[in-house]
């Protein structure tokens, strides 16, 4: 009996078909594998994120640089403020040495604590006047008062720099007079407040950084437990990356035998 010609021709096509339904198949579970991997990739960068903002260290890190940004800003201010007192008016004060109750002696020995680093027990205001005050018109003071580095004050000096606050309406309503003295020493008074709020940021910072010490275990806990979230990370972005690769040499010999075919 006579084959007729077309049955191989069918049954090419069959086998073409059940190759080309299993390939598709194929497709199919590469796509669903790779969209479970990229969902693990995805939900791990969150999980690695939420770990890190959790963690200790990032919290206490972020309050240590809050507060060494404050520090910046107010030296800033500081300094704007000292360039804008004339030291000349001050010198219109009537004060006098023996005038010991006058508390403004109290705010010039601090300045000679904190900007001379000298002893203010040896503090007398003739000297004072002439050597700080009116020497080459207090430059050298406005100077100090601006640019000096206030951070590392000691504890006992803060305290005292607290106490002078305190003093402050005192000493400006004794010395009220003339208007350009209490104004130049209402301006030494804003370096008074910015000297005691960077002290108190600076022991902000100290007792952030003993904070840090404390929490050193915790922290190395975090910090394990990101390590494994990246390493999950890395394990799936292998593993996209090889299906990936599978997916693209499937992809050409289908091509080729699709050519193959023709």
């Amino acid at each position: 009996m006579k084959i007729p010609s077309e049955i191989p021709q069918q049954k090419d096509t069959l086998e073409g078909n059940s190759w080309g339904n299993s390939h598709s198949q194929g497709d199919q579970d590469s796509a669903s594998l790779k969209d479970e991997l990229n969902k693990s990739i995805e939900l791990g960068r969150k999980k690695r994120q939420q770990l890190v903002l959790e963690n200790p260290e990032f919290q206490i890190k972020q309050e240590i640089e809050d507060e060494k940004q404050n520090i910046k800003v107010e030296t800033l201010i500081r300094r704007d403020v000292a360039s804008a007192i004339h030291i000349k008016d001050l010198l219109k004060l009537k004060i006098s040495s023996k005038d010991i109750k006058n508390p403004i002696h109290s705010l010039f020995r601090w300045i000679l604590l904190i900007f001379y680093k000298a002893d203010p027990e040896l503090y007398n205001w003739p000297e004072f006047k002439e050597q700080i005050l009116e020497k080459n018109h207090g430059q050298d003071l406005v100077n100090r008062l601006g640019y000096q580095n206030v951070v590392h004050i000691t504890y006992l000096d803060g305290e005292k720099t607290k106490f002078l606050l305190n003093l402050k309406q005192k000493i400006l309503e004794e010395n009220g007079q003339p208007e350009a003295a209490k104004n130049a020493l209402i301006k030494i008074f804003d370096i008074v407040e910015i000297v005691y709020k960077t002290h108190e940021h600076a022991k902000g910072i100290n007792h952030l950084v003993g904070e840090l010490l404390k929490q050193e275990d915790n922290i190395n806990n975090y910090k394990e437990e990101i390590k494994k979230v990246n390493h999950q990370i890395q394990e799936a972005k292998s593993s996209l990356k090889s299906l990936e690769s599978k997916s693209q040499n499937d992809e050409n010999l289908s091509q080729n035998d699709e050519i193959v075919q023709e």
